[in-house]
């Protein structure tokens, strides 16, 4: 059961076809569609109405667009994987929400190296908004776990997420962005970060999009993003974060995968009586959060190391 990515990506530029919807159609297809042709010949068998309005005009239209979208893609050294590809990351095929609803992203654009996705990952994130102790405890850990192996994964965003992606480059670690907008320069948001986003690909790192290319930020880009920075990664690290503050999308979401969350405790009353530092405090006094600090860092990786030796004998089972 599978479909290509020419094919996956000619079902999203069909009007009402989603994520869910690929999956779905790929399951009933089962291998006997390998082309646009097979596709237009077998769509009269699917036995949903949303499909029944679907021409195959329609199908021939977005196919064009999705051959476009390629094209352009490969102009501007830009790769894609699908659900189906092997180098697709199980993590993310098991990929949920803050709501606990499963959200596995059907096709990923890339940009740098592939092979970033076979370094276990830990999301370092937060607010755009850190204080100065933030900045240096984002560098700080982001370094330190980069050393160990780990690739680390933000969102590129101003404050804690640049200081993750900044930490592991400073130490020659590997580090992948996950972006809501296109994986050409023209679209990287935030503009303030492209250059970052240019050394992440330049130092061996990898940069991930839903959204092929041109296409622009936007709010409820940045909200599903969230997920696929907890999806791709073994645990979170929350360097500084308010209690409704945009970072709590990603917290949720490894809550509800059940992944260990790590929130940075700080001790300085400058830091403490921030609003972006509630999030912390609260998530690290309900128990949450493993707090995290100089003292408890090998005591984290072991527990962020004992997740993966805990997922990858899951995965063997099965």
């Amino acid at each position: 059961m599978a479909l290509n990515s020419e094919l996956i990506l000619t079902l999203q530029n069909v009007k009402g076809i989603g994520a869910k919807s690929v999956l779905e159609i790929a399951e009933w297809f089962g291998d006997r569609v390998q082309d646009i042709d097979d596709l237009c010949q077998y769509w009269g068998t699917l036995k949903k109405k949303k499909y029944e309005k679907v021409t195959t005009d329609d199908l021939a239209d977005a196919h064009r667009i999705a051959l476009k979208i390629i094209d352009q893609s490969e102009d501007n050294h830009i790769g894609i994987i699908s659900y189906y590809d092997s180098i697709f990351p199980q993590l993310l095929r098991d990929c949920i929400d803050e709501e606990g609803k499963a959200a596995p992203p059907v096709l990923l654009f890339y940009r740098g190296n592939i092979k970033a996705l076979e370094k276990p990952g830990v999301a370092v994130i937060g607010t755009r908004e850190p204080t100065s102790n933030g900045v240096k405890a984002g560098i700080y850990f982001s370094r330190e776990l980069a050393k160990k192996g780990f690739n680390i994964v933000s969102g590129l965003a101003i404050g804690c997420d640049s200081t993750g992606h900044q930490g592991a480059l400073e130490v020659g670690g590997i580090t992948t962005a996950f972006l809501a907008n296109g994986l050409d320069w023209e679209s990287i948001y935030p503009k303030e970060n492209l250059q970052l986003a240019k050394e992440i690909v330049e130092n061996n790192g990898l940069l991930l999009s839903e959204y092929p290319i041109g296409q622009t930020c936007n709010r409820y880009a940045l909200v599903a993003r969230d997920r696929l920075q907890a999806g791709l990664s073994y645990a979170t690290v929350a360097i500084q974060t308010g209690i409704n503050g945009g970072t709590m999308h990603a917290v949720k979401a490894t809550l509800e995968a059940q992944k260990p969350l790590f929130m940075v405790k700080y001790k300085n009353e400058v830091d403490l009586r921030e609003d972006k530092v509630q999030g912390n405090i609260e998530y690290i006094k309900s128990q949450k959060a493993h707090p995290l600090g100089t003292s408890t860092l090998e005591s984290s990786i072991a527990i962020i190391e004992k997740e993966i030796e805990k997922r990858n004998k899951q995965r063997t089972l099965f």
